[in-house]
Parts: C-alpha cells; sequence; structure tokens
C-alpha cells in the first residue's frame, strides 16, 4: 500500500516537472529576441507594428526624407530667389530693362523714353538739347549723360534771359551754340571748365552771342 501511494506521489512529481518546463519553454519562446524593433501599438488603437531590420526600414526612412525635401522644395519657391538678374531704369532714364537667366532665352525688355529736348547734329554725333530762352539756357546731353549746361549771364554773374538760343552753323561752316539777344552789353556765357568733348565728340566749335564767339572750344580742344 505505501509502496502504490508512493509511486502516485513521484508520477505527480514528475508531471508537474514537465509542466513547469513547458511552461518555462513557452514564456522563452514569447521573449525571444530575434533582433527585430518592434513598435507596440496602444491598446484600442489602429496601425501596424514595424519590424526595422537595418535595410527595409532604412528604405522607408529614406522614402519619407525624400518627401520631406520636396515639401522644402515647394515652400523654398514662397518666397524664392528666382537666380534672375533684374537691371533697374530709373523713371524717366535712357536704356533697357532686362530679366536674364544666362543660359535660356527668355528675356523681357522695354524701351525707356527718350531724354528730354530736341535731336541736334553739328556734324558728328547727334545729340539733345534743352534750350531755355527765358532761363538763358542751353542744356546738352549725349547718350542719356549731360556733358554741359551753358548759361547767359551779366557782370554779376545773374541768369539773363535771351531772345533765343539754338545751335547754329557760321559762314565758316563751324558750328556754335548762339545767343540771340537785344543788347549784348557786359553779358558772357558760364559753361564747365572742360568743354573739350562738345568739339571733339559731338563737332561743336563756339559758343557766341550774337554771332561773337565768346568760348572758342575748338581752341581748347588744340592746345590740350
Amino acid at each position: 500500500m505505501k509502496k502504490r501511494i508512493l509511486t502516485k506521489v513521484i508520477t505527480m512529481a514528475m508531471a508537474c516537472a514537465l509542466v513547469v518546463g513547458n511552461t518555462g519553454i513557452v514564456a522563452h519562446a514569447t521573449e525571444y529576441d530575434d533582433g527585430c524593433v518592434r513598435d507596440d501599438v496602444a491598446g484600442g488603437g489602429g496601425g501596424s507594428a514595424s519590424l526595422d531590420d537595418g535595410g527595409s526600414g532604412s528604405s522607408s526612412d529614406s522614402g519619407s526624407s525624400s518627401s520631406n525635401s520636396g515639401s522644402g522644395s515647394s515652400n523654398s519657391g514662397s518666397d524664392y530667389n528666382d537666380g534672375y538678374v533684374r537691371d533697374d531704369v530709373a523713371a524717366g532714364g535712357g536704356g533697357n530693362a532686362s530679366l536674364s537667366d544666362g543660359g535660356s532665352s527668355s528675356t523681357a525688355s522695354y524701351t525707356a523714353p527718350k531724354a528730354a529736348g530736341k535731336a541736334v547734329s553739328a556734324g558728328k554725333e547727334t545729340f539733345r538739347a534743352v534750350a531755355k530762352a527765358g532761363a538763358g539756357t542751353y542744356k546738352v546731353t549725349h547718350k542719356g549723360i549731360e556733358i554741359a549746361t551753358f548759361s547767359l549771364m551779366d557782370t554779376d554773374k545773374k541768369a539773363v534771359s535771351c531772345t533765343a538760343v539754338a545751335l547754329k552753323q557760321r559762314e565758316d561752316g563751324k558750328w556754335a551754340v548762339n545767343y540771340d539777344v537785344a543788347d549784348a552789353t557786359g553779358l558772357t556765357v558760364g559753361a564747365p571748365l572742360d568743354r573739350t568733348y562738345m568739339y571733339n565728340t559731338l563737332g561743336v566749335s563756339y559758343i557766341t552771342i550774337n554771332d561773337t564767339v565768346i568760348i572758342d572750344i575748338e581752341a581748347e580742344a588744340a592746345a590740350k
């Protein structure tokens, strides 16, 4: 009888040992670290757990980065610097304004209004002149640049009006800026110090009052 009871106890002890052993195996299998990273999803939430084994995860991240890069590129366009070079032209000035990106052929341009005054020529290059008899002035502009302004003055260097002022060809064939006045007594003409451009480039030889030479520009140019 005792032998039978002892046999049952031993049998039960072995059975318990087998159950405990199997439970350990199952637990070990559940906690096994296979080298994969798992993103746990909170209970009740949607989505899927991802396995990052180094290669596939890197590819996924790269795609996301590429998408962000595209978004960044789009944002960059909102306040973009498009690389175009722009030439600003002051209001009323001469020249063209252009948009150019170097290699492309897309170009927008416009011609600015011409400089004020009348186009005239003294046998060389054409220039523009603004003659104001009431102020006694004659302003010369060439290629958009003001070259000189001549002013009729009295002995106190005060501005004097005239009947007319204009470019005129003399009997010797040379050209002069001539002032017509009723009385030339004590009158002179104020002018810039260097007047040689007027002759060398434009062909104006003299400044005269009632056809009397006041400034010999041609002689000044020859003396330099």
